[in-house]
């Protein structure tokens, strides 16, 4: 049985913790930002006194001298606290959101994949959510369509975006954030072609 997509009591897991993608060698990623994103949350940041670190995230096209990528095509946002922890959470109000987690300072203004999330992919009937979300691991990974309007408009939003560029090859940007234990695994910062 599908159910309807809700935050779980008291979590705050997709704002908190951040994965190593698309391996440990290329360290956490943060939040995805579009380009037209990235100005908007550094005014933001600004606006609340907030330090954040927005880093490239995925490139295309050969940028010859300096081995990277011509332009780049999304950015992220890093967490403060060795990749985890989105800048913008508020982690010092006792204040609480509606299901109980901590508040988003700019929920409103909150980037697109932070309205996608947990959805990841969709076909014709169902919606793939993050396997890493609470309520994806008490329910089912799998969902109604119908049940997730508002972030697959977002996820769609995301996608047509890249589908642009799906036919050039892609540079994604490796962050060297992580915990101590994979700091030896993890590649120098920079930028890495994707599939080589």
């Amino acid at each position: 049985m599908n159910r309807e997509f809700h935050c779980v009591q008291n979590c705050s897991d997709c704002c908190i913790y951040r994965q190593y993608f698309p391996s440990v060698e290329y360290g956490k990623i943060g939040v995805l930002l579009l380009p037209e994103e990235k100005e908007e949350i550094e005014s933001l940041a600004e606006t609340y006194k907030i330090k954040i670190t927005v880093l490239p995230r995925l490139g295309i096209g050969l940028n010859e001298k300096l081995n990277g990528p011509l332009q780049v095509i999304a950015y992220q946002l890093m967490g403060k606290i060795n990749g985890d922890y989105c800048p913008f959470l508020d982690t010092d109000s006792e204040d609480r959101s509606p299901h109980g987690g901590l508040n988003c300072l700019i929920y409103d203004s909150r980037p697109l994949s932070c309205r996608a999330y947990p959805t990841i992919k969709e076909n014709k009937t169902y919606v793939e959510l993050d396997c890493n979300c609470k309520f994806s691991r008490q329910n089912s990974i799998w969902t109604s369509k119908n049940l997730l309007y508002n972030e697959l408009g977002a996820l769609k939003m995301i996608s047509k975006n890249f589908d642009q560029f799906a036919d050039q090859r892609i540079w994604r940007y490796a962050t060297h954030i992580g915990e101590k234990p994979f700091l030896n695994l993890l590649l120098p910062r920079g930028w890495y072609l994707q599939d080589e």
